[in-house]
Order: C-alpha cells, then sequence, then structure tokens
C-alpha cells in the first residue's frame, strides 16, 4: 500500500516516516501544494496530513480532496485540541485525527482501522428528495427548477448536503464558510445567509426545507427525503444505564434512532433484533471484555461490516491499540464530551451511508 505523508516539522517527519516505511511505501511532502500535486498524480491508499502547513493548510487541503471526488483515506494530526478544531476537521471530509505529540505506534494502529474501512465514495452530485446541487456545475435545482445563488449561499447548501443527517452548529458553519486567517462575523451573519437561502428555496417550493433546531444550529428536513431513503439511522449503544441515557439525549437530537442494551451477553441477539448501521460499546475498566466483543463481530458473516466506535476511559496508547487490532473503527472518550461522541458518530454514519448509496446504484 502506498502513504502521502504531508508534515512540515523535518525531524518528526523524518522519524515517522522512517516507522511507516516497514510497513508501506510512502511518499513525502512539506507544504500543502506539494502534496495537492503529488495527489493528482498518485493513487494513494491512505494520506496522513499535518493541519498546520504552509501555502495550502491540512483542513483546506482535506476540503480540496474531497471536491474533487477523492476516495482516499485521511488521518489528520494536528496540536489543536479544541473540540471544534477537531469537528473542523471531520467536517472537512477526514477520516479520523490524532493530536500531537502521538505515538508511532498509535498512528500505526490508526492506519490500520482506516484502511479496514471502506473508502470515502465522492460524488458530483449532492441530493436530498428533489433537491440537488451539482458539484461540477456549481448549479442547484429543485423539482427541475433552478436556483441562483450566491457563493455563500452555495457554499451553506453544499454543507448541509455534504452531512444531511447532521445538526449544524452556527460556529461550525462559521469556521467552515469563512477564511480562518480573517476576523469570523458574528452568527448574526450565519442567520442572514440561512434567510436568504430559505427564501430562494421557498420560490421554488421547499420554504420549509432548512430546519432551525432551536439552541444548537440547522438541519435538513427529512420530510422531503424520499420513501426508499431511510429518515433514522438506527445506533446501538451497549454501555451501563447512565452513560447509555446521556448518549441517547446527546444523539437523537441528530435525527438518530438510538437503541440501548446493558447486556452486552447477549450482543449478537441484540444486533439481530434492532439492526444497527452502528455500534458504540463501553469499555469496562480493562477493556479486555468490549475487545472480545469485537473480536465476534469481525467474525461474524452478517455483522463484520458493523462500524464500531468504543468509548474508553483510557488514554493509554498500549490499550487503545488493542481496541483497534481487535477490530475497533474510532473510540470516544469517557467521560463523554458531547461535541465529540456526536461528530464522530455521524461521520461513521456518513461512511455508511455513502456507500450504501454506490452500492445501490450500481
Amino acid at each position: 500500500m502506498r502513504l502521502l505523508f504531508v508534515e512540515d516539522d523535518v525531524e518528526f517527519s523524518e522519524q515517522l516516516s522512517q516507522i511507516l516505511k516497514q510497513h508501506y511505501a510512502v511518499d513525502i511532502a512539506t507544504d500543502g501544494e506539494t502534496a495537492w500535486k503529488w495527489l493528482q498524480l498518485v493513487n494513494y491508499d491512505a494520506v496522513i496530513l499535518d493541519v498546520m502547513l504552509p501555502k495550502l493548510n491540512g483542513v483546506e487541503l482535506c476540503q480540496r480532496i474531497r471536491d474533487a471526488g477523492q476516495q482516499v483515506r485521511i488521518l489528520l494530526l494536528t496540536g489543536q485540541s479544541t473540540i471544534d478544531d477537531r469537528i473542523i476537521g471531520l467536517d472537512s471530509g477526514a477520516d479520523d485525527y490524532l493530536i500531537k505529540p502521538v505515538g508511532f505506534q498509535e498512528v500505526l494502529a490508526r492506519l490500520r482501522a482506516l484502511l479496514r474501512r471502506p473508502p470515502f465514495i465522492a460524488s458530483t452530485r449532492l441530493e436530498w428528495g428533489s433537491l440537488q446541487l451539482d458539484l461540477e456545475r456549481h448549479q442547484a435545482t429543485f423539482a427541475g427548477k433552478t436556483i441562483v445563488l450566491t457563493l455563500k449561499e452555495y457554499l451553506l447548501l453544499k454543507l448541509f448536503l455534504r452531512h444531511g443527517d447532521w445538526v449544524h452548529k452556527h460556529s461550525v458553519i462559521l469556521e467552515q464558510l469563512w477564511d480562518l486567517d480573517c476576523d469570523l462575523p458574528s452568527e448574526e451573519a450565519v442567520r442572514a445567509h440561512v434567510k436568504g437561502l430559505r427564501r430562494k428555496l421557498k420560490a421554488v417550493g421547499a420554504g420549509d426545507l432548512i430546519e432551525t433546531v432551536y439552541g444548537v444550529g440547522y438541519r435538513l428536513n427529512p420530510a422531503y427525503l424520499t420513501p426508499t431513503r431511510s429518515t433514522h439511522p438506527t445506533v446501538l449503544v451497549v454501555a451501563e444505564q447512565e452513560p447509555a441515557e446521556t448518549m441517547k439525549e446527546l444523539l437523537e437530537p441528530c435525527g438518530l434512532s438510538i437503541a440501548l442494551s446493558i447486556e452486552p451477553a447477549a450482543l449478537l441477539k441484540t444486533l439481530d433484533l434492532t439492526q444497527p448501521n452502528l455500534l458504540v460499546l463501553a469499555a469496562d475498566a480493562t477493556g479486555l471484555n468490549r475487545f472480545a466483543l469485537c473480536q465476534v463481530i469481525r467474525r461474524d458473516r452478517r455483522w463484520n461490516w458493523l462500524p464500531i466506535v468504543l468509548m474508553m476511559a483510557t488514554t493509554d496508547p498500549e490499550i487503545i491499540n488493542q481496541g483497534f487490532a481487535a477490530g475497533a473503527d474510532d473510540f470516544v472518550h469517557d467521560p463523554i464530551i458531547p461535541d465529540e461522541l456526536t461528530n464522530r458518530v455521524l461521520n461513521r454514519l456518513e461512511r455508511v451511508r455513502q456507500l450504501q448509496k454506490r452500492f445501490q446504484t450500481g
């Protein structure tokens, strides 16, 4: 397998690349523009991408990769540990992220988990029922009627459509639509653009397509979806009662159907009953029981495709690596960080939805 490693810290780049080259063929770039040129020439299996890069930063490069329709897996490395920074990285199209300083073995474990997943399936057309956005022609239509948009309205609609099942916070919309090098406007600017977009949607018969989730942000109205599209992806949470209820309260407002179980011993039976799109497993003190459950699922032909997110109280890289080796796709922290939980779960579900759509359209 071939990787592209993009890092401007020469010492760190040399150290990590030596480890990576023991397992993969590795190309190295020290700035975003050079990396973009490599990506246009070589079909990589994965990209390890530092956020703070010269010429073209990691988030901008990630967005450019996804807008170009490239399916490569992307692992972001960032020194910024705030929740909003992580959300921006995932929203830009990254599959996963690690916070520096990072252990080399953890990077390898995350890579193995990424390469087990189906690739990001990109499309040049985004849809929500009768609403369509052509990314090549930069044109929006509803039921065949053209919608003339400003640049910000186009970017706003693209953000909503690319993550149609998400609730989009004002702060994240600001980070996505405005240059990070400039002073960001107030949340009132977001409201003004949403109002303008709603006015244009109303003119073509879709006035309530963008819903307000009061106190949170905006989402697309699931009533506009075609009947063949599931409006409520199911997440099975296997945990003790208190954290399970907390996760239910956090995830249901995002348009998800949450099934709870406090009986991990009956997991396969519960999977058959609930038919989830994603599984969240809370870890016990040692993590061994949950790791064994991951292995059971990966050996089961009916469920070996299921994305698994582990909730773990430890930050010990060795234990986290054991989780990835057992078959987990991702992990979230215990105690729960609300934005991290919702965005990691929604990010995994989006990958599943894109893959299913690809299979359905042949």
